[in-house]
């Protein structure tokens, strides 16, 4: 994953004092600093986060000063991911190596990938946005944009062997911060559906084996996990 050097965030309502970030940047914390472009900092504290999406929500406190100057946030809008295609253009925003307020431009360079979380305890978040727009530690939590500034994903991690961009960079899909930041606003937490199972694909040598047509669409079960809902509903 790719590591904070300065706190990122897609987006903040003024009224609620809400604001969108990965749950790796807030890490254990409760209560944590925001400060915004034109220097003005306050308190925020913790109040949902989900690790097997990498999404939290801060919230400025309400005895924050210079609240006059709150009023005048505007969030940034969030489009529809599911619309993106491969070789549309994006811009990332966010501080690579502790340089502040930084654009990059780039394309989607693949959807639907999955993203393994690395303390998701072997979960992935789905329909992760691929993209060759530089991204480097410190770009965690800032948004990923299309050409009308919609904030199309939340860009969370690059793979790479050297812990630097190598062309690799991937974003939470703005449809998944949309499903779950309002839970987490309310609850706190969000309950995702569990199986318990790991699979794989059915391959050629496995169809035949298994007196299986060769040309079947299916999955392979690996392992079910004891006390899993799979296990509950074996024969």
């Amino acid at each position: 994953m790719a590591r904070p050097y300065r706190r990122n965030f897609v987006g903040a309502a003024a009224a609620q004092r809400h604001i969108v970030t990965n749950n790796h940047v807030v890490g254990a914390a409760k209560i944590v600093d925001v400060t915004f472009i034109d220097g003005n900092r306050y308190a925020a504290k913790v109040i949902g986060s989900d690790t097997y999406n990498d999404i939290a929500v801060i919230q400025i406190s309400q005895n924050a000063s210079k609240p006059h100057l709150l009023s005048s946030l505007r969030p940034l809008a969030l489009g529809n991911s599911s619309e993106m295609d491969v070789g549309d253009a994006v811009i990332a925003i966010g501080n690579p190596f502790g340089l502040s307020d930084t654009m990059t431009t780039g394309i989607v360079s693949g959807i639907g990938r999955s993203l393994p979380v690395s303390e998701g305890g072997g979960f992935s978040i789905p329909n992760a946005i691929q993209t060759d727009a530089p991204i480097d530690p410190g770009n965690s939590g800032g948004p990923l944009l299309n050409m009308q500034g919609e904030v199309i994903g939340m860009n969370t991690a690059i793979i790479s062997s050297t812990n630097t961009f190598s062309g690799i960079g991937l974003a939470i899909p703005s449809n998944s911060i949309t499903k779950i930041v309002p839970t987490l606003i309310e609850k706190g937490y969000y309950l995702h559906p569990y199986l318990g199972l790991t699979f794989g694909d059915l391959t050629s040598d496995l169809a035949e084996d298994a007196g299986l047509p060769l040309n079947l669409e299916c999955i392979y079960v690996n392992t079910i996990m004891k006390y899993s809902p799979a296990a509950a509903s074996e024969p």
